[in-house]
């Protein structure tokens, strides 16, 4: 389905389903973050930013398993070095836009995502992560159905969707993923997923996870079927020291065909690691911080460090 036509249909029966959503009891919750980001090029300056975000998202049932959905999402950014002025209202330097909704159904056990939303593929977003994006251009979201259930042992995700980006190209994406539970500490998982723009590229990948103890260990490698550039890998291990504190290490390497349009949770044609702590002051208020090292994989991009450093509050 054509991602105009998708979004048309979507806000008829969001706005056919108004008075009836009304008169139900419309679930609140959000979060409100600050973040203090530097970046270091090898062969250029630093830039630094002051981030701060805000995310509303709200959802109420119109019949028995169905609900509607929608996310409001703001960002103010202390200067633009780390922004697409395209993506911002008013300014280069603000965004505030709806840019998730759409429908949730539950039924056997299975939940249908039908709409605006946010696409993860593969175990840990090694193919495809939008998750941390806020707005609809430039990959923000996609517009489909996101199917998540499971069948015997088997989990069970599956993404048709389209990109919703500024340049109008129809860029579509069908993505499977199984996954099942050998013991309570061991997940293994696959993927197939197919991208359409120009001509069709393929993906497939594999992931586990282990826990012993308070490590869980992780790691997912994928490939395409183009000619050359065409894997990734990550490797990682999290260490829960208790309810409050965590710390991680990831290495990772990414070629410019081994993931779905530079959309990795990683950073496409790179390579390097990630570091991170995190402490919950309560349940609802945590800082997150992240390291990040990197240097190209192929080309003469500047090898470069980011560091990040977050507080975040939900509700």
């Amino acid at each position: 389905m054509k991602k105009r036509l998708l979004a048309a249909a979507v806000a008829a029966m969001i706005t056919l389903s108004t008075g009836l959503a009304l008169a139900n009891p419309v679930e609140l919750d959000g979060s409100v973050s600050y973040r203090y980001r530097v970046d270091h090029n090898q062969n250029s300056e630093d830039h630094n930013a002051g981030i701060t975000r805000f995310t509303l998202n709200a959802k109420s049932e119109i019949a028995p398993q169905l609900s509607i959905y929608a996310r409001f999402a703001a960002e103010g950014v202390s200067n633009n070095n780390f922004t697409a002025a395209k993506d911002y209202n008013d300014s280069d330097n603000f965004l505030g836009e709806i840019d998730q909704y759409g429908f949730d159904y539950t039924n056997k056990g299975f939940e249908y995502k039908i709409g605006q939303q946010a696409a993860w593929i593969g175990g840990t977003g090694l193919l495809y992560d939008s998750t941390g994006y806020l707005g609809q251009q430039d990959f923000g979201v996609v517009d489909g159905i996101n199917i998540k259930g499971k069948s015997g042992v088997t989990s069970l995700d599956f993404l048709a969707a389209q990109e919703n980006n500024s340049t109008g190209d129809d860029n579509k994406i069908y993505a499977l993923r199984g996954s099942y539970n050998p013991t309570s500490a061991l997940t293994l998982g696959a993927t197939y997923a197919t991208y359409r723009k120009d001509d069709a590229q393929n993906f497939w990948a594999v992931d586990a996870a282990y826990t012993m103890g308070k490590a869980t260990y992780s790691a997912e490698y994928a490939k395409s079927n183009a000619d050359a550039d065409n894997s990734a890998y990550d490797v990682g291990v999290a260490y829960k020291f208790d309810n409050k504190n965590t710390v991680s290490v990831t290495n990772y390497k990414v070629e410019t065909n081994g993931n779905i349009n530079a959309m990795t949770t990683f950073d496409s044609n790179r390579k390097g690691f990630y570091y991170s702590a995190d402490h919950n002051f309560t349940k609802d208020t945590a800082l997150h911080l992240l390291y990040r090292d990197m240097s190209v994989v192929k080309g003469a991009a500047d090898d470069n460090t980011s560091f990040r450093a977050t507080v975040s509050y939900n509700f």
